[in-house]
């Protein structure tokens, strides 16, 4: 175990980075949260299941929409500027959707509501930031990454159970409530920490702008991405309604905390690594497993064996997402990391979006395995997506002058002005 712990607090032993860890953690609560909590609310309020899916639908949409603009926002004018009125949009939103689903007030109120929370900005990415501008080694981002996804997932483990808890047993906008104060306590703690907060991307003759111009690397690990959004979003329903057609849909939330449980677990433990095996293959890797974990799902007889596999499974999440997280810290300057994860956010949210939506469609007219099989074959794409592209990430992330196994080269080897290579190919527009 002190193996395993040595490199988290080699990087949490720096000035302010316990601090900008735990609020950063804080802050991103409605990530697991707030979706789950405003769906329970409108269904708890309005009787129907399907206006609470529209309301979703249009607030992942336009989360989706926004992240992008407010990732450049975040890098042009820095954290603090751009998340207060931000913040405040989200307030605005959980509130207005609160007052309109307890009043009953017609469905397009909702629908400005979940709009207005939507435009949260690009939490899931300040603190991932914060590391990049911190630490100077790829090892060091590496493990500050997997730990970063490793938190993420005990957000997933707990958000859910928690939001369901809250509406069905106290109150059904308890979960918003909860959720929107985390995020302000947690903001309020984590834009208060100047020391930390990367300095804000003023435009200059020399500007390296993605903009359209986006890489070729980050095309293809945000389509990974998309795929692990897909799976997700129809693991989650698929379980539910398995765990209905067994006789214990009271034990489902269970089932996926053990799924959540395993990417946490394989999360921590891939971060205490320095691989020396190139990044493209690791992203190979991560998927495979994946791809053989959701198949072997597929043919589950019983909610144990679902777990148990499930688990298993799980292990090779959080390192898939680490290793997209990397392949955009490669291939973008250190003052642009928010804006590429932002793209990794857009392609994983509209996967969730048609994940859950086709995996209940599924469930609705077949049966929970045929939703199921849509996870399965969602890996599988994935998989071939990272196979495919393997020539395109290599570039994008191996460094001239690298021997063959070996890890990239650290930023901080590089010149102030050049921190990190740009694509050996030319990017798309």
């Amino acid at each position: 175990m002190e193996y395993v712990l040595s490199p988290y607090r080699s990087i949490l032993s720096r000035p302010g980075a316990k601090s900008f860890a735990f609020s950063g953690l804080l802050s991103r609560v409605p990530m697991s949260m707030f979706n789950i909590s405003f769906i329970l609310m409108v269904q708890i309020e309005y009787g129907s299941y399907e206006m609470a899916g529209r309301v979703a639908a249009i607030g992942i949409l336009f989360w989706a929409l926004q992240t992008v603009p407010t990732s450049r926002l975040a890098d042009r004018i820095g954290q603090r500027a751009a998340m207060i009125p931000l913040a405040m949009l989200h307030v605005v939103g959980a509130v207005l959707g609160v007052w309109a689903a307890i009043n009953q007030q017609p469905e397009w109120v909702l629908w400005i509501a979940v709009i207005l929370a939507s435009c949260q900005g690009p939490l899931g990415s300040l603190t991932r930031a914060r590391w990049s501008h911190m630490l100077k080694s790829d090892e060091d981002i590496h493990t500050a990454f997997a730990l970063e996804g490793a938190l993420d997932e005990v957000l997933f483990i707990s958000g859910p159970a928690l939001a369901t808890i809250l509406a069905t047993t106290v109150w059904p906008a308890a979960g918003l409530v909860v959720s929107t104060s985390a995020m302000v306590v947690g903001l309020t703690i984590l834009l208060s920490q100047r020391a930390t907060e990367p300095p804000a991307r003023r435009t200059s003759g020399k500007e390296h702008t993605l903009g359209l111009r986006i890489p070729r690397t980050i095309i293809a690990v945000t389509f990974v991405a998309l795929g692990l959004g897909v799976m997700f979003g129809a693991v989650d329903i698929s379980v539910v309604a398995f765990a209905e057609e067994m006789g214990h849909k009271g034990w489902s939330g269970l089932a996926l905390g053990v799924i959540a449980f395993g990417s946490f677990v394989g999360g921590l433990f891939y971060g205490t690594r320095h691989w020396k095996t190139p990044l493209w293959k690791r992203l190979i890797i991560g998927t495979a497993m994946l791809a053989i974990g959701m198949t072997v799902l597929t043919f589950s007889v019983n909610l144990v064996m679902l777990a148990v596999i499930g688990f298993l499974a799980g292990i090779a999440i959080a390192p898939t997402i680490t290793n997209c997280d990397t392949a955009v810290q490669r291939v973008v300057k250190r003052d642009q990391i928010t804006e590429g994860m932002g793209w990794l956010r857009i392609g994983q949210g509209v996967g969730v979006s048609f994940g859950a939506w086709a995996g209940g469609y599924l469930v609705d007219h077949l049966d929970a395995q045929a939703g199921l099989f849509l996870a399965a074959g969602a890996a599988i794409a994935m998989m071939g997506i990272a196979v495919l592209t393997a020539p395109v990430v290599r570039k994008g992330t191996e460094r001239p002058g690298i021997a063959a196994g070996d890890d990239a080269e650290p930023p901080s080897m590089h010149g102030a002005d050049d921190w990190v290579d740009t694509p050996p190919i030319a990017p798309n527009v």
